[in-house]
């Protein structure tokens, strides 16, 4: 637990045992385990003091001041990086500033290949102080984002707008689904222009060919350009779905089951039967017979009515 603040294995098993004793002798502590040399290191880091008296005894420092001082010059220590992390970035983009031989310019760098793109999709995402933006559209280079479960249990948020093509990706809506439950905001459009991630406003990466290629994007850093990405990402947020798994009736939902709400979804998102039918695993014809079901069950005549309704009661 300590090991953050520097602390070895040993050391920390010696002051935990100093916690449980008001004092001990340096005999008493070698029989627990800790050297006088781990005495030492405790005694130098102010975790252990020195009593007065014959035999000398040692008493471990009151945690809330003696960690808290390792804590304060622990984050000293990260904000001097920090700082050294900015310098080192700026001789990189001095290094690198080109009229294009390179891919990179001090403000767009490209990334070539899967193993690079994926490198950076990864390093991007775990950069993020606040939260990440995502414009999600085919194709994938792979369909699972290791690091997103990590950084929501971090604190991080993820708003993402799926592509209806997204949808229509075998495996996909479990992928989705799966991330709405972790914590993430997610949003459907019919018109996703672009792959686009943003971590915060400070680092972008969107697909450098049109149409879209994942492995092949250009990494945009602080500049007018990026705050242009952050306002298309608004933009296109603003004007997207709700996506919901619409299953129960708490907080406003749809009293539909799930796979009625599923298939509301995706009829919200304006995706074919045939597509449909490949998402869910069922045969045009099902999709068919459970749209005019719904439909009935709803009191409308158009799928387009169905996805209003479910707009006006909050379903989506």
């Amino acid at each position: 637990m300590l090991e953050a603040l520097g602390l070895s294995g040993r050391e920390e098993a010696a002051y935990q045992a100093l916690l449980d004793r008001p004092a001990v002798t340096a005999a008493e502590l070698r029989d627990l385990g800790a050297s006088a040399r781990t005495l030492a290191a405790l005694q130098a880091k102010g975790l252990a003091v020195r009593l007065a008296g014959h035999p000398a005894r040692y008493a471990a420092a009151p945690p809330e001041v003696a960690l808290e001082l390792l804590v304060r010059s622990r984050e000293e220590e990260l904000q001097r990086v920090r700082l050294d992390t900015l310098r080192l970035a700026e001789r990189f983009r001095a290094a690198h500033r080109q009229d294009g031989a390179g891919g990179r310019d001090g403000v767009v760098e490209t990334v070539e290949g899967p193993d690079a793109v994926r490198q950076r999709w990864n390093q991007i995402q775990r950069g993020a102080r606040h939260e990440i933006c995502v414009l999600d559209r085919p194709p994938y280079l792979t369909h699972a984002n290791p690091v997103q479960p990590e950084r929501h249990a971090q604190g991080i948020g993820y708003r993402v707008v799926y592509d209806t093509a997204a949808l229509a990706v075998p495996g996909r809506l479990a992928d989705i689904e799966a991330h709405i439950g972790q914590g993430e905001q997610a949003r459907v459009a019919s018109d996703v222009p672009v792959k686009m991630l943003l971590a915060d406003d400070a680092l972008g990466m969107i697909s450098r060919r049109r149409p879209a290629a994942a492995d092949s994007v250009l990494i945009i850093h602080d500049s007018s350009l990026l705050t242009a990405l952050r306002a298309l990402f608004e933009s296109v947020w603003n004007r997207a779905s709700p996506y919901s798994r619409l299953t129960g009736t708490p907080g406003g939902r749809s009293p539909l089951g799930g796979d009625d709400g599923r298939l509301l979804t995706l009829l919200a998102a304006g995706m074919t039967d045939e597509a449909i039918a490949r998402q869910l695993g069922w045969h045009p014809r099902t999709v068919q017979r459970r749209v005019r079901r719904l439909m009935d069950q709803l009191g409308v005549r158009t799928r387009f009515q169905a996805g209003m309704h479910a707009q006006r009661e909050g379903w989506l």
